[in-house]
């Protein structure tokens, strides 16, 4: 079933995608066009069902997330060691909403987050269907400004897998469809997506969602990757 529904949607997205014109991203961010994807899991956790096929707009994404450095220009009181000049910054969901309006940018939706990361044929990991302990960022030394290659998701995105968790802009709430009772659905909790070094992999696939507090900062860190809208 899955193969059909990949198929089916690798083609309408393929015959969607010639007719569009592929615009220059700004710097250190990457592409990711219009059209349908398969989002959520047959077999993951309650929350990623129903497996359905969602849709964007085209948009921009950050190839890496907002590092320690990057997020001290908007905030000058943010203080880090020197030597995690290139990790990831944990902030709050307000601070990293705040520092997307800043740049211009915004936090993703799930959608956008969930498409960047898996591309169009529902795969597994952001590399695809088999887990690989070596692609995974389990150690911040690993990310950006370093030698250590990680593979790419399919757009070209970078530590989507591992590092930190990323905030999206979705309150926690059920996918149509989904008739799973969830005490913490509604408008309390922030999605946030991709795992951390301090998880299993369970946690780093591409559909896993994770719901949180958006004003404390967890044992679970939470970092920035930003969207931009395409005019």
């Amino acid at each position: 079933m899955k193969f059909c529904i990949t198929l089916l949607t690798f083609l309408v997205h393929i015959l969607y995608v010639v007719g569009q014109e592929k615009p220059t991203p700004p710097e250190g961010m990457v592409f990711v066009p219009a059209g349908e994807f398969i989002m959520g899991s047959v077999y993951g956790d309650p929350d990623e069902r129903p497996q359905q096929i969602a849709s964007t707009k085209a948009f921009f994404i950050d190839e890496y997330e907002v590092s320690n450095t990057e997020f001290a220009k908007f905030d000058p009181t943010f203080k880090f060691p020197p030597e995690k000049k290139n990790n990831a910054a944990i902030v709050t969901w307000s601070k990293a909403d705040a520092y997307a309006k800043w740049a211009g940018k915004r936090l993703p939706t799930e959608k956008e987050w969930e498409k960047a990361a898996r591309g169009i044929d529902g795969r597994v990991f952001p590399w695809g269907d088999t887990y690989d302990n070596t692609y995974v960022v389990w150690d911040q030394k690993e990310t950006r400004g370093t030698s250590i290659a990680k593979p790419a998701s399919p757009y070209g995105c970078y530590d989507m897998a591992g590092s930190v968790w990323e905030w999206t802009s979705d309150w926690y709430k059920p996918y149509p469809g989904n008739t799973v009772p969830m005490e913490q659905y509604g408008e309390t909790y922030k999605v946030m997506r991709g795992g951390s070094n301090f998880n299993n992999h369970s946690f780093i696939r591409t559909s896993q969602r994770y719901y949180v507090l958006p004003e404390k900062i967890h044992v679970y860190p939470v970092g920035i990757r930003c969207v931009k809208d395409i005019d």
